[in-house]
């Protein structure tokens, strides 16, 4: 029975590292600059902070749900929706650029459901994962 139980868990704790997605941000199409700290350069080369030149028009926040197979080697679907959807926001909003940036990546729920599913169902099982990026919109004042 403990040999049992041994190879069940050995099974859960092996399975668990193939269950998710594997994604490539690729920023190198956005349009706007992005720092991921509080300030950011200005069109004249300075650095710029929120009350210093520059002035915060609000938070941006875009999701997108991806997914893979194959123990996430098989991506389905990039991030290059994504980062124009983020554009079209700055665009919309009358932005410069975003401080503040960030990236998040969370798996879905869906992947709880792959520890009930038999070893060799697992690489034809989705992997999920939901990928936020965020920040604050700013806008260069002088």
């Amino acid at each position: 029975m403990k040999r049992v139980l041994a190879v069940i868990v050995l099974s859960v704790l092996l399975s668990a590292g193939c269950i998710g997605n594997r994604q490539t941000v690729k920023l190198n199409e956005l349009n706007y600059a992005v720092s991921m700290t509080p300030t950011i350069y200005g069109k004249d080369g300075a650095i710029r902070a929120d009350g210093v030149g520059l002035e915060v028009i609000g938070d941006i926040e875009v999701s997108h749900r991806y997914w893979s197979l194959v123990y996430s080697f098989v991506p389905l679907g990039d991030t290059t929706q994504q980062v124009r959807n983020f554009n079209n926001v700055v665009n919309a909003r009358g932005g410069h650029g975003v401080i503040n940036f960030e990236i998040e990546n969370e798996g879905c729920d869906l992947n709880n459901f792959a520890y009930i599913v038999a070893p060799a169902v697992l690489p034809f099982f989705p992997g999920c994962s939901k990928i936020t990026m965020r920040g604050k919109i700013v806008k260069q004042v002088n």
